[in-house]
C-alpha cells in the first residue's frame, strides 16, 4: 500500500509504501480513500522542511481533505456500515476535553495529515465513528471540498454569533461581505456566503476577464481587482463591509481590507503561513480604526461538526442551484502517481487539485 508522504528535511513529497492496516477492532471502522484535495497547508508543511511526524516515526503521510467509502466495521459501530461514502475530521483531542476540538490548545490535539498523525492519502486507514461525517452520495463529486469549506463555515458563523451577540439577533441579517483571495478558500467562502443569502465580493489580483474572476460571478459574487480598492471607500458606512474572510494569509492584503470594515464590522483570519517573514507595517493604524470603530478580528482555523454539517449542506444546495460554476472549483483531477507536482507549486488559474484513487 502506497501513501503520499512529507520528510525532514526536504521541500519534496515522496511516494512511501507502507503496511495495510489490521482489521477494524470494537469501535473502529476501516476506510478506503477515493479522493485527497491538495492544500495550500500541504504546501506549507512541505516548504517548512520541518513536518511534525508522528512519535516513532520518520515521515508524516500527509492528506487531510478526504472523501472515504466504509469497507469495514469493528463491532459495536451502529452509525456507519460498510458502502457508506464519508469525509473525516482532522482535529482529535488528546485525552478528555470539555471544550470544542477546534477550540482547544496547542500541545492537547493531534491533526491527520498535518500534525503528529498520519494523513489519509494511503488507500486504507483506520477511524472511529464520532470522526466521520456521512456523504449523501448525490454529491459525492464534490464532497472532497467539505474539509475546506468547514473551516469557512466556522468563520462565518462565528462572526455571526458574536455580531448578534453584540448587535441584538436582528441584526446580521443580510451583511455586505469580502472575501480576500482567488484561492480554494476564497471560493469556499463564496459558497458559505451564498447559501446564508449574503451579499459577498471577491477582491483579487486577477483581471475581470480571467477564469477565477468570472467564475466568482457565476458563483453569484461580486468580483474587484486589488488595485480598485487603493483609495479606500468614500463613506465607510455606506461603501463598505460588516464582515471581512481574509484567506491570503498576506499581512498587507489583512491590513488594505481591514480599511474597508464598518463600524461594528468583523475580520475573520482563514490564512497564514508557518514562515511570518518579518515586515514593517502601519499595524497602529489597525488597532486605532478597530478600537474607534469597535471591530473584532477573529483567527479561525479547523471546524467544528456543526461546521461540517454546514459544509455538506451548502455543497448540496450550491450543487442544485449552480453544478457547472460549483465543479469549476475542481480545476484538475489526478492519479496520486503523477500528484507530485501539484503539492510544490500551483497551476495558473488553478483552484482547487484533486487527487483520484481507483
Amino acid at each position: 500500500m502506497f501513501a503520499i508522504a512529507a520528510t525532514p528535511g526536504s521541500e519534496l513529497p515522496s511516494i512511501i509504501e507502507m503496511p495495510e492496516p489490521r482489521a477494524p477492532g470494537t469501535g473502529e471502522i476501516l476506510c478506503r480513500t477515493l479522493e485527497i484535495g491538495i492544500c495550500g497547508t500541504d504546501r506549507e508543511i512541505l516548504l517548512s522542511q520541518a513536518p511534525l511526524v508522528p512519535e516513532g516515526e520518520s515521515q508524516l503521510v500527509l492528506g487531510h481533505e478526504c472523501l472515504a467509502r466504509v469497507e469495514a466495521v469493528g463491532s459495536g459501530v451502529t452509525e456507519l456500515a460498510p458502502g457508506n461514502l464519508v469525509v473525516p475530521g482532522v482535529r482529535r483531542a488528546i485525552g478528555r476535553y470539555v471544550q470544542r476540538v477546534d477550540m482547544l490548545p496547542l500541545g492537547t490535539f493531534t491533526e491527520r495529515g498535518i500534525m503528529y498523525e498520519h494523513g489519509f492519502s494511503s488507500s486504507l486507514w483506520i477511524d472511529r465513528p464520532e470522526h466521520l461525517h456521512r456523504v449523501d452520495p448525490a454529491i459525492a463529486d464534490v464532497a472532497v471540498f467539505t474539509e475546506p469549506l468547514a473551516v469557512v463555515e466556522k468563520g462565518a458563523s462565528e462572526a455571526l454569533l458574536l455580531s448578534q451577540a453584540r448587535l441584538g439577533t436582528g441584526a446580521w441579517q443580510a451583511p455586505r461581505t469580502l472575501v480576500s483571495g482567488q484561492g480554494p478558500i476564497g471560493f469556499a467562502a463564496i459558497l458559505a456566503c451564498r447559501a446564508r443569502g449574503w451579499n459577498v465580493t471577491m477582491l483579487g489580483r486577477d483581471q475581470p476577464d480571467t477564469f477565477r474572476s468570472q467564475l466568482a460571478l457565476e458563483l453569484g459574487a461580486d468580483y474587484r481587482t486589488l488595485a480598485s480598492t487603493a483609495a479606500g471607500p468614500g463613506d465607510l458606512e455606506t461603501e463598505g463591509f460588516d464582515l471581512v474572510l481574509e484567506c491570503t494569509g498576506s499581512d498587507e492584503v489583512m491590513l488594505e481590507t481591514a480599511r474597508w470594515l464598518r463600524g461594528c464590522g468583523v475580520m475573520v483570519w482563514l490564512g497564514s503561513t508557518r514562515i511570518p517573514e518579518p515586515a514593517s507595517l502601519n499595524v497602529q493604524k489597525l488597532m486605532r480604526d478597530s478600537l474607534m470603530l469597535n471591530h473584532l478580528h477573529i483567527g479561525c482555523v479547523n471546524a467544528a461538526p456543526r461546521d461540517f454539517r454546514d459544509a455538506l449542506a451548502h455543497l448540496a444546495w450550491m450543487k442544485q442551484m449552480s453544478p457547472a460554476a460549483l465543479a469549476k472549483i475542481f480545476t484538475r483531477r489526478t492519479s496520486p502517481a503523477d500528484s507530485l507536482p501539484y503539492f510544490t507549486g500551483r497551476e495558473s488559474q488553478g483552484i482547487k487539485t484533486v487527487l483520484h484513487y481507483a
